[in-house]
């Protein structure tokens, strides 16, 4: 008998919650607890009955589910942790299911006892807290990659995946926003909607292969000639709109024409490696005023836009002046 007992305080120290506890403390639960046995496939704990124990896991396995007990398994317990103090400490019922994963054997320490160690063996506390402290730090691991993982779908549905630009959606999500928020700070935003010049005879002759690439060699000649306060948006097919926060009409402009120039220059290389007849734009340029709205200001530079197909395309139109 003595043996067992010994044999069973060896196996508590070892646990987490019983770390460096003096032989007395541990004396103290062996002699009011007893262990248990589990299945494979039982369970211990349940958000739908009460709970009156922590369990130490002396041996084996469990596993934590949520929702249901048929749930894929969260995490796996091993050897050493303990299940049940949450729904002691904060009196509710345990908020996951706890599943042995293989024969295993734990101590169900009853919650008079448990306090009274909380309240009576520093030790106990001590590991108590630092129990705590990796739960929440663990937990806090999880939000932080659940939330990154949310970040990137959501930033997944706003990018365009072919040229990596913001996509339709973003644009109707924010334009009216930035727009306003240029008129509160005095400033204006400059509008650029651009077109690739004769985008379907050149789909026609190089393949939706070729017109892809072309695209793809458009988004990446934005990004190198926009600053970082700018935003390009594939509007849909090979239509771009860009908007210029705080830019004048002549800054806009110049924007404008930098871009022209960059992608006329560019070569565009298809998958093997052979070069492509570059592609040029025409783009139309609208500043907003008071009282523009996004509508208008979209009409505004799909007007200009027609004027510089009109003018003979490759180039960049602000109005009937031009």
């Amino acid at each position: 008998m003595a043996g067992g007992r010994h044999a069973l305080a060896v196996q508590l120290a070892k646990t987490k919650l019983f770390e460096d506890a003096p032989a007395d403390v541990l004396d103290l639960v062996i002699a009011h607890s007893s262990p248990r046995p589990l299945a494979p496939g039982e369970l211990l704990l349940s958000p739908e009955r009460d709970n009156d124990c922590v369990y130490v896991l002396l041996a084996g396995g469990l596993s934590l589910h949520f929702g249901s007990e048929d749930s894929p398994a969260v995490r796996d317990l091993p050897a050493g942790v303990s299940v049940g103090e949450m729904s002691l400490i904060d009196e509710t019922r345990p908020s996951a299911y706890v599943i042995a994963r293989e024969q295993s054997v734990v101590l169900p320490i009853h919650r008079d006892l448990f306090f009274r160690l909380l309240d009576d063996a520093n030790v106990i506390g001590r590991n108590m807290l630092r129990l705590l402290t990796q739960w929440l730090r663990a937990n806090t691991r999880h939000a932080l990659q659940d939330r990154q993982r949310i970040d990137e779908l959501t930033s997944s549905a706003l990018i365009d995946c072919l040229t990596g630009l913001y996509n339709r959606r973003w644009l109707e999500m924010n334009f009216a926003r930035l727009l306003s928020q240029q008129a509160r700070d005095g400033s204006t935003l400059c509008l650029l909607v651009i077109d690739i010049d004769h985008f379907k005879e050149y789909n026609d002759t190089h393949g939706h292969r070729g017109g892809d690439l072309a695209l793809i060699a458009l988004g990446e000649t934005l990004r190198c000639s926009l600053r970082p306060s700018d935003f390009a948006t594939r509007y849909g097919g090979d239509e771009v709109v860009v908007l210029l926060q705080r830019t004048s009409e002549h800054e806009g402009l110049k924007i404008a024409e930098r871009i022209c120039q960059a992608m006329s220059e560019r070569t565009v290389i298809d998958a093997g490696g052979a070069p492509l007849p570059s592609i040029t734009l025409s783009i139309g340029v609208a500043v907003s005023s008071t009282g523009s709205t996004p509508q208008l200001l979209m009409k505004a530079a799909d007007r200009n836009l027609y004027r510089a197909k009109a003018n003979g395309r490759n180039c960049v139109c602000r109005g009937p002046e031009n």
